[in-house]
C-alpha cells in the first residue's frame, strides 16, 4: 500500500492538520469500539463534514470501508499497523490530578520504576533538577498514550531528571508486551543522568537513544524535523519553557505534531509571557491540567506544577544558539551567603572558585578549616 497516503490524503482535503490530522482519525477509528465516524471525529478533535471528506479519501485508497459501522480493509489492518505502528488497544484511565486514584492496571508500572529509581543520580540543582514523583512519570506516559502521541510515535524528551523514558518503557513492556513509540530519544546535559537511564533501560531491555547535549546549542541536523511528539519539563524561568518547547518544535516533522510541557503555577504576568512564547513559536496549548505534577521536595514549584498539551503547527524558526540567562540562579542572581559553623568565615555561592550549591560546599567542605556544617546568613546587606 502507498506510503505517501497520509500526505495524499490531506492534500485532497486541504486538511489545515496536515498528515497529522489523517492519522489522528485513523487512530481514533482504531480505538473506537462504535464504529461511528462522529465518535471517530470527536476523539480526532475533527469537525464532521472535515472527518467526512477524509474518511471519503481513504475509502477510495483501500484503507477503510463501511460494514457496520466505519472499519480497516485488511489491507488497511495490515498498512496501519505497519507503517504507523497501531497495535495495543489498552482502556487506560489518566487520573488528571495527584490526588485522584491511580487505576489498579497502572501500581505496577510505578512499583517498577520506584525500583529503578533509587538507584537515580543526586539532583543538580545548578540545572533546575526537580525530580517528580514515579506516579506522575507514570501519568505523563498514559496521558501521551490516550492522546495517541505515544503508540507508533516517535518521542524527544528533552531534559528527562523525571525518568519519563523509563515511565514509557515500563509502561509499554507491562501493559502491551512491547515497545509503543517507534523511536524513543532523550537529549541531556547531566552525564550522570545519561549513565543512569541508559543502564536503567538495558536492565529492562528497552531501546532509549540518549544524546548528551546543551539544548542551548541547537539540535544536531540529522535529528531536527525527525519526531512527532515532544515531552518537556524545563527550567523553570519562561526562558527555560520557551527554548525547550522552541528545541521541540525544531525536532517535529516539519514543525507539526503533538508537545507536553509541564511548567510551575506563574503570576498572571509571567503566565502571558509563556504563552506569548508559545504563540512565538507557533504553538498552542490544547489542554491545560492544573497540579498534574508532583514532586518531592520541590519548593520552587510548591511541590505541583501545570501540564500543557500543546499542538505544533508547523511555524519554524531559525535553530540558532541561546545566548541568555536559562536557569533559575542565572535569571534571577542573588548573592547566598554561608558561614562555616567552625571559623565563621563566610563563603558567597558559586563566585571565587566556591561551590554553586550548598549542597556541593558542604561535601567539599570549608575552604578555610575543612568543616561540613555551614549556616546560611541572611541580610547580610
Amino acid at each position: 500500500m502507498n506510503d505517501k497516503i497520509l500526505q495524499e490524503v490531506a492534500e485532497a482535503t486541504s486538511l489545515r492538520e496536515g498528515t497529522a490530522g489523517v492519522e489522528a482519525l485513523l487512530r481514533a477509528v482504531h480505538r473506537n469500539e462504535s464504529g461511528r465516524l462522529a465518535d471517530a471525529a470527536r476523539e480526532a478533535r475533527l469537525p464532521l463534514p472535515v472527518a467526512t471528506a477524509v474518511r471519503r479519501e481513504l475509502e477510495k485508497r483501500g484503507v477503510l470501508m463501511r460494514q457496520h459501522g466505519l472499519a480497516f480493509t485488511e489491507s488497511g489492518e495490515q498498512w496501519v499497523r505497519e507503517k504507523l505502528g497501531f497495535g495495543a488497544l489498552l482502556a487506560i484511565d489518566v487520573p488528571l490530578t495527584p490526588k485522584a486514584r491511580l487505576p489498579d492496571e497502572l501500581e505496577p508500572v510505578v512499583r517498577a520504576l520506584e525500583t529503578h529509581l533509587a538507584a537515580a543520580p543526586r539532583v543538580d540543582v545548578t540545572l533546575d533538577q526537580a525530580p517528580c514523583a514515579a506516579e506522575t512519570s507514570v501519568r505523563r506516559a498514559a496521558l501521551l498514550y490516550r492522546s495517541g502521541a505515544l503508540e507508533g510515535r516517535r518521542i524527544a524528551i528533552f531534559g528527562d531528571d523525571d525518568s519519563v523514558s523509563l515511565a514509557i518503557g515500563l509502561f509499554g513492556h507491562m501493559l502491551a508486551g512491547k515497545e509503543l513509540p517507534r523511536r524513543l530519544t532523550v537529549f541531556e546535559l547531566d552525564p550522570e543522568r545519561v549513565a543512569f537511564l541508559r543502564q536503567a533501560a538495558e536492565a529492562v531491555g528497552f531501546a532509549i537513544e540518549l544524546v548528551p547535549h546543551d539544548l542551548r546549542d541547537p539540535l544536531p541536523a540529522e535529528l531536527q524535523n525527525a519526531f512527532d511528539t515532544f515531552e518537556t519539563d524545563p527550567p523553570y524561568t519562561i526562558a527555560g519553557a520557551s527554548l525547550f518547547v522552541r528545541r521541540g518544535v525544531e525536532a517535529l516533522d516539519h514543525g507539526r505534531g503533538y508537545g507536553m510541557l509541564s511548567f510551575g503555577h506563574t503570576s498572571p504576568p509571567d503566565r502571558l509571557k509563556l504563552q506569548q512564547a508559545l504563540t512565538s513559536l507557533g504553538v498552542a496549548t490544547t489542554a491545560l491540567y492544573p497540579a498534574f505534577n508532583a514532586y518531592a521536595g520541590a519548593s520552587i514549584l510548591g511541590s505541583t506544577s501545570e501540564l500543557h498539551e500543546l499542538v505544533a503547527t508547523g511555524r519554524t524558526a531559525p535553530a540558532e544558539k541561546w545566548q541568555g540567562p536559562l536557569y533559575t540562579a542565572e535569571v534571577n542572581p542573588r548573592v547566598r551567603l554561608y558561614a562555616c559553623t567552625e571559623c565563621k568565615r563566610r563563603w558567597s555561592l558559586g563566585t571565587d572558585g566556591i561551590p554553586s550549591t550548598i549542597e556541593a560546599l558542604k561535601a567539599a567542605g570549608c575552604p578555610a578549616c575543612g568543616n561540613h556544617h555551614f549556616q546560611r546568613v541572611r541580610n547580610h546587606g
